[in-house]
């Protein structure tokens, strides 16, 4: 799950280019990732209110997720695999 999650935000920032950092607040677009850096973590935020945060508790969200594949809940060393395969795609690029 939580590689799945990793995933994720790499794909949003990526596609939603560069994430806003969360003392950037008054120039923001109504959708955006904010970086907290004190906190440690990233805040979703759709129409200006926060909707998901992901720390280093997990993933947290306001409202349910939905989902059209597979769910699993795998342990931590296929995400430690998974975050290891990320970095030799990288650095093979």
């Amino acid at each position: 799950m939580r590689s799945f999650i990793a995933t994720a935000v790499v794909i949003i920032v990526a596609l939603g280019g560069q994430p806003a950092f969360a003392e950037d607040a008054a120039s923001q677009q109504p959708t955006r990732i904010e970086i907290d850096q004190e906190a440690k973590a990233f805040i979703f935020i759709i129409d200006d209110k926060p909707v998901a945060l992901l720390d280093t508790d997990g993933f947290t969200v306001r409202e349910g997720i939905t989902y059209g594949a597979t769910l699993m809940d795998a342990d931590r060393s296929h995400f430690d695999r998974k975050i290891e395969s990320l970095k030799t795609e990288a650095a093979g690029e």
